[in-house]
């Protein structure tokens, strides 16, 4: 049985740490669904857990058992992730056999599983991400070897709020080899529009690009680069930066390149944050806020005041709206997670 704590920071004035959950869970990940329904999963070795909040974070369900999965991807931004539509809940995941499952709810339901990926053990390194707007419709996207074993970014959709899969869809592959296989893709959906952030590998550049698609997921456009500069390395960033949509579709985003984060949008250059890694965004009705990891700590600003804040040590946060007003930042440190409320 899993020992729980809740003890989430409410005031904005005080930033000392503070745990949602005394237990060994890393890896977090919540979503937030119309009715303002806070839900999270985290892993623990072979196993998932879930757990929600109808009173904006201010109690949380006891965590319990969603299912157990050998050999689950989870660290190093690798684990599972969540979303939500008007009535389902669905957590994806990836074993290192290299197939993506999704774990469906409903709210009156018990969870089920099912294969995602068409093509048997193809997503070896384990990175995913889930979207979902509010007509049952889910996107999940990964990196997947099949065919030429280089990683690409692939995807599929569920019209059906989960039941089932549409075949996968390729939505790019890099002209010369690979994508970059190290960094986490993120995805954001509003209505029908999709937006995909992922790192790219062309020409010994690990640069960061944006590919769009306006039919919920049928057809997707050219991917952009994000930023004027470039980064040249032969090596494996391990980060995937965060990408977030305004109320008219704007995208706005957060990566890392070299030693510093940078903010974006889709063109024009890009504005320095400073130095950090493992960054994560949301706009709010009081502009884009960024949570991210810098030499142990959590820091979280929001590009209205200027003004860097100290949360606690930790690393991996996650930043979503609860409301156009409100966020949440969870994060993980030393095996618990933690968590703050803008």
């Amino acid at each position: 049985m899993l020992k729980f704590l809740f003890c989430l920071l409410i005031s904005t004035n005080a930033f000392a740490q503070s745990s949602l959950f005394s237990t060994q869970g890393i890896q977090p990940d919540f979503c937030v669904g119309n009715s303002g329904k806070i839900e999270l999963v985290f892993g623990q070795k072979n196993k998932l857990f879930y757990s929600y909040s109808t009173d904006q974070g201010a109690h949380f369900s006891e965590p319990s058992l969603v299912d157990s999965l050998v050999g689950l991807h989870v660290g190093a931004s690798r684990g599972p992730r969540i979303a939500s539509s008007e009535s389902e809940t669905i957590i994806t995941a990836i074993d290192k056999s290299g197939n993506v499952y999704a774990f469906r709810k409903t709210q009156t339901g018990t969870w089920m599983k099912n294969r995602v990926n068409d093509i048997p053990d193809i997503a070896k390194e384990g990175f995913n991400a889930i979207a979902a707007n509010n007509k049952h419709l889910f996107t999940v996207i990964w990196l997947d070897l099949r065919n030429n074993q280089k990683n690409k970014l692939m995807s599929s959709t569920s019209l059906d709020g989960g039941k089932t899969w549409q075949k996968n869809q390729l939505v790019y592959a890099s002209p010369e080899s690979s994508i970059c296989e190290c960094c986490q893709p993120n995805i954001s959906m509003k209505d029908d529009h999709i937006a995909i952030m992922f790192r790219n590998w062309l020409q010994g550049a690990r640069d960061m690009y944006v590919i769009q698609s306006n039919n919920g997921g049928k057809s997707y456009g050219q991917a952009q680069k994000l930023g004027k500069g470039t980064w040249i390395l032969n090596a494996c960033p391990m980060d995937g930066g965060s990408l977030d949509m305004t109320s008219d579709g704007e995208v706005v985003s957060v990566w890392r390149r070299a030693e510093n984060l940078y903010t974006s949008g889709i063109r024009g250059e890009e504005k320095l944050l400073g130095p950090g890694k493992n960054a994560s965004t949301v706009i709010l009705a009081s502009g884009q806020w960024i949570a991210w990891s810098h030499m142990g700590q959590i820091f979280l600003k929001s590009n209205k005041t200027g003004i860097t804040q100290a949360l606690g040590q930790g690393r991996f946060p996650i930043l979503k709206a609860m409301n156009d007003q409100q966020a949440l930042v969870i994060w993980e440190n030393q095996g618990q997670i933690f968590g703050h409320k803008i």
